[in-house]
């Protein structure tokens, strides 16, 4: 299958997806062309099969690499379609797959209105904010909406997202659930276990972005470290970085806590974690959370969006409502004191994560398309 993948080229979870996707279709012998602004965090220039295109070069991209960037100018976005329609019929793809509604939503429709009847399926993958931000967004809602609507398939990350995508859009039904994946050959428990008695460690990961509620972090790491001995590693970077350091800086903790950056790869880091805080606003899924649990590390996340379908609340981690960092601090400390429980919880996170193994939920998107041309391909 000759395969067109669309995603944003920024630190998150669905470029994320999106690329480790395109490179396990293309390990199982599918031609993947990987369409994006800049070269997505990570991506291997050779030797993973995927073809790269890009219509800036990455010494010229000024963005923030964990800003989402949603607003394109005219002729980048432009350029955008002109290349993908090139593409198109130089390789004559099956599928066109895109990750994010905002642009690409907008982008391959008028790929269809340029192309009609010759234009290849088109399936979206809503990962997030571009149902809870943009598609509730008074002005670009609607127009997003109708985006969809020209869609030949839709998917969503998690049930609860596809549910509230479909209010939110008025789409006639849900979109097809298929979760994100992890892949276990780099997230795993640590083969090695660290003997060292050090200090418990605390780990959060993320793009830094507000709905990520970094002050809730800070204040359930702040309860944790008065009652016990402790250490915050922050992963990512962001738009809030400067309030969450302002913040410990303030409360003089800030020799506990350290600051590792952006990383293409952050299964060791998290591998050599404790515990790992995501008690986020909304989430529709929380890739961070899984690989998490995939590496034997229990997680303390909000009770918010698709949460429930990752984490299992007191047995791979625990659930609250969003913004009670006090009841979080209760949980980590109770859990942290019993070293029996705790180790039942790592093994059952670990076992968890297996379900959401990359080899079979790729094989859901396989079907997936297969489906969907299919369907196309039915007289009408």
């Amino acid at each position: 299958m000759r395969i067109a993948m669309i995603c944003h080229s920024s630190f998150g979870g669905s470029t994320r997806i999106a690329t480790e996707l395109s490179f396990e279709l293309a390990r199982r012998g599918h031609k993947v062309h990987l369409f994006s602004r800049t070269a997505p965090p990570g991506f291997r220039d050779a030797g993973n099969g995927v073809t790269l295109h890009r219509i800036i070069a990455d010494q010229d991209d000024q963005t923030h690499p964990a800003s989402l960037y949603t607003y394109w100018p005219k002729h980048e976005y432009q350029k955008f379609v002109s290349h993908l329609l090139q593409s198109i019929a130089e390789e004559d793809f099956d599928i066109l797959h895109f990750h994010y509604a905002i642009p690409f939503a907008f982008i391959v429709q008028d790929v269809k209105r340029h192309l009609g009847k010759r234009s290849p399926p088109v399936i979206g993958t809503l990962h997030g904010t571009d149902t809870t931000i943009h598609g509730r967004d008074p002005v670009k809602g609607p127009s997003l909406a109708r985006a969809l609507f020209a869609t030949d398939g839709l998917t969503s990350v998690s049930f609860h997202h596809a549910h509230l995508s479909a209010g939110v859009f008025g789409l006639p039904s849900c979109p097809e659930v298929i979760p994100n994946f992890v892949d276990l050959s780099v997230f795993h428990p640590p083969v090695k276990v660290d003997e060292e008695k050090r200090k418990i460690r605390i780990t959060h990961v993320s793009n830094f972005r507000p709905i990520k509620d970094l002050q809730c972090v800070a204040r359930i790491f702040l309860g944790i470290h008065t009652r016990m001995d402790s250490e915050l590693w922050l992963i990512g970077d962001g738009e809030e970085m400067e309030k969450i350091q302002s913040f410990f800086k303030q409360e003089g903790i800030e020799e506990d806590v350290c600051f590792w950056g952006l990383r293409p790869n952050v299964a060791p880091l998290i591998a050599q974690s404790d515990l790992l805080l995501m008690p986020s606003l909304y989430e529709s899924f929380c890739l961070a959370a899984l690989e998490g649990m995939a590496c034997g590390v229990p997680v303390i996340a909000s009770n918010a969006g698709g949460l429930p379908e990752v984490v299992i609340h007191g047995k791979t981690g625990f659930l609250v409502a969003v913004g009670d960092y006090s009841t979080a601090v209760d949980l980590v400390v109770n859990l942290l004191s019993d070293q029996e429980k705790y180790r039942a919880m790592k093994e059952a996170a670990a076992l968890h994560a297996l379900k959401f193994d990359q080899k079979k939920i790729v094989s859901l998107y396989e079907d997936y398309y297969k489906r969907v041309e299919s369907q196309l391909g039915e007289p009408q």
